[in-house]
């Protein structure tokens, strides 16, 4: 979960444009690798705590970095420090006359899941049949059990919040009203859409590998939230795998070798090129196929002596059990 220490200037912040799903209002850094979402105390609260308490659990979720407020210019800080650099704005405040408001965001600062994949593809999976904590406004309430009742959230405790799919020449996207066409007896329909790219660039036992590597990811985090106690009210679990056939064959082990014309012993200079070579790639982070974790918690809490959240882990569980569906159509 730690990350470099840098210097982060709101001013070069750009809106983030590649999200599955979500709020609107989430930027990036010019670099790509970190994400800027505006946040309640409750999100910023539970990042922490989790960090500090639930060390574990902290490696299920994007590595956080530290917060900022929006408008000036903060530092990221290295996350197990868990140093919170929010600047105050009383100070200006108190310069503004007749007490006009100042527009200013406090936000979580976050690894971006999707950096590092050449194309990747996207899946928002939001967990739980109920969406909202104890206090939530009548009216949200009654909203939120009628999306239920009429979606795979109800049936299912998950639902598609969105997702994206690199078609070989750009990206098809789903937004939540696409996951929210889906029943029970269908949904399965929809995991086989995201995942459709496996075909093309992997054989069918490494699609077969793949897609039980991500499962185990979902599991994980299941087995976690069993020996915890907490409340995630509408959190979402997020799946990303390369895109581009050719880079994910390449990560899996797909292309075969180009054998050597003539073994020989290696030279001097080619022994020191290839350390070069070694030193390079151990400085770079290794591309990767996939990455899991546990997202949006603007309505978590670490909840000690009220149980495990049979509402999110009934979720978990369900969409282990679509993961297992698609392996068995696969290998079957």
């Amino acid at each position: 979960m730690a990350a470099n220490s840098r210097q982060l200037d709101p001013s070069t912040l750009k809106a983030f444009q590649n999200a599955a799903a979500g709020h609107d209002g989430v930027l990036s850094d010019p670099t790509g690798e970190l994400l800027i979402k505006p946040c309640t105390g409750t999100e910023a609260d539970f990042y922490q705590q989790t960090l500090q308490e639930h060390p574990d659990f902290a490696e299920l979720i994007p590595a956080f970095m530290g917060m900022l407020q929006l408008g000036t210019p903060a530092q990221t800080a290295d996350s197990t420090a868990v140093q919170e650099f929010v600047q105050s704005s009383q100070a200006q405040k108190a310069q503004q006359s007749h007490g006009s408001k100042i527009a200013s965001e406090t936000a979580i600062v976050l690894e971006n899941l999707e950096h590092g994949f050449s194309k990747p593809n996207v899946l928002d999976l939001k967990l739980g049949a109920r969406l909202y904590a104890d206090g939530t406004a009548p009216e949200k309430a009654q909203r939120l059990d009628k999306v239920a009742s009429e979606t795979t959230t109800g049936s299912l405790n998950f639902r598609i919040a969105g997702m994206k799919v690199w078609n070989g020449e750009s990206f098809d996207t789903y937004d939540k009203f696409y996951g929210r066409k889906f029943t029970a007896e269908n949904v399965k329909d929809g995991f086989a859409t995201f995942f459709s790219g496996l075909s093309t660039g992997l054989k069918q036992d490494e699609a077969a590998e793949l897609l039980e590597t991500i499962e185990a990811e979902i599991a994980k985090a299941r087995n976690a939230l069993e020996r915890l106690e907490s409340r995630m009210y509408s959190a979402s679990i997020l799946i990303v795998y390369e895109g581009d056939s050719a880079a994910l064959e390449t990560i899996m082990g797909g292309v075969p070798k180009t054998p050597r014309a003539q073994e020989k012993a290696p030279t001097l200079g080619e022994v020191k090129r290839s350390e070069e070579e070694e030193e390079e790639e151990d400085e770079n982070e290794p591309p990767t196929a996939y990455k899991v974790k546990m997202i949006d918690f603007a309505h978590a809490a670490w909840t000690p002596g009220q149980g495990k959240d049979e509402n999110t882990i009934m979720g978990l569980k369900n969409i282990e059990k679509q993961m297992d569906m698609l392996i068995t159509r696969l290998t079957g």
